[in-house]
């Protein structure tokens, strides 16, 4: 008998644990349409005792979009990256993430539909080899840690909530 595939919540819970000197939460859920994207990014934020420097959702909202939202045609690479990448101790190398990883990475963004809109707390890619030649990584402070990247999607009726930090 075949086994039952993993819902795509359940894969990205897996990485939703301390590893090594990351802290990350992995949400994706219903959309709940009365709320804005950033009301279920701040309930998932709290819930998960990360050491906030943004003191509600509003002014949550205010960080994340500083930077320019993005579709899905430019969010291939987000969701490994922040699942994987390190901004204290930045690889040595642009190599991707493991193959399951980009596979989990681009069935979330196809789960998200072509019309979803994304948001980062960064204008630059958390993942060396999509970044722009010359383009710095720049990003306005969600936590109180030294690093750290948020993003957060809507579309096809779900909502994705990424998160981490290194700490210090």
């Amino acid at each position: 008998m075949p086994r039952r595939p993993t819902s795509l919540e359940n894969r990205l819970g897996r990485y939703q644990a301390a590893r090594k000197s990351k802290v990350l939460a992995a949400v994706l859920k219903p959309a709940d349409a009365s709320r804005s994207v950033f009301e279920v990014a701040w309930d998932v934020l709290r819930s998960q005792a990360f050491p906030l420097e943004v003191t509600d959702a509003a002014e949550l909202a205010e960080r994340m979009t500083r930077s320019e939202a993005f579709g899905a045609a430019q969010a291939a690479g987000w969701v490994a990256g922040v699942l994987t990448a390190s901004f204290a101790y930045p690889p040595a190398t642009d190599e991707l993430p493991d193959a399951k990883l980009c596979k989990l990475d681009d069935q979330v963004v196809a789960a998200l539909g072509a019309d979803s809109v994304w948001h980062a707390n960064a204008d630059g890619h958390p993942l060396p080899v999509f970044n722009e030649s010359g383009r710095g990584f720049g990003w306005s402070s969600i936590t109180r840690a030294t690093f750290d990247v948020v993003v957060v999607a809507r579309g096809s009726g779900l909502d994705l909530v990424l998160a981490s930090f290194d700490e210090d």
